[in-house]
């Protein structure tokens, strides 16, 4: 985080105009458009241009994997999905902008409302 919103370092590609905020971005970059590689699913036609985006796959379609959320019925194929569901649905968490009276659940929403709502814009 501190990296990517702090650090003024960009990470730039050397084989087109792509720049990055963090070297992860970067790597993920030249893997998907100039790297060539990707991966295949052995149990169907899915193929992507990150192991991690194979790996999501396979658990939600081939094994079934699910997190259970224990205060309602819903149900996620990654951990961070549910978390991110009972921050927004269950937790008494509120974040309230300063300039009007949106509320938002989770940071992040409060923080695109602030750049989508008050940020000026220099058009």
């Amino acid at each position: 985080h501190k990296q990517s919103k702090h650090d003024d370092t960009q990470h730039k590609c050397d084989q087109c105009d792509y720049v990055a905020a963090i070297s992860t971005s970067l790597k993920y970059h030249k893997e998907s458009k100039h790297g060539g590689m990707t991966y295949e699913c052995d149990q169907c036609d899915y193929t992507t241009t990150h192991e991690r985006f194979l790996k999501k796959h396979k658990r939600k379609r081939h094994e079934g994997v699910q997190y259970h959320c224990d205060e309602c019925e819903y149900t996620a194929v990654c951990n961070t999905t549910l978390k991110f569901h009972k921050q927004s649905k269950h937790d008494d968490t509120q974040h309230k902008c300063d300039q009007c009276d949106y509320v938002a659940t989770r940071l992040g929403y409060l923080q695109r409302h602030k750049r989508k709502r008050h940020e000026e814009r220099n058009y």
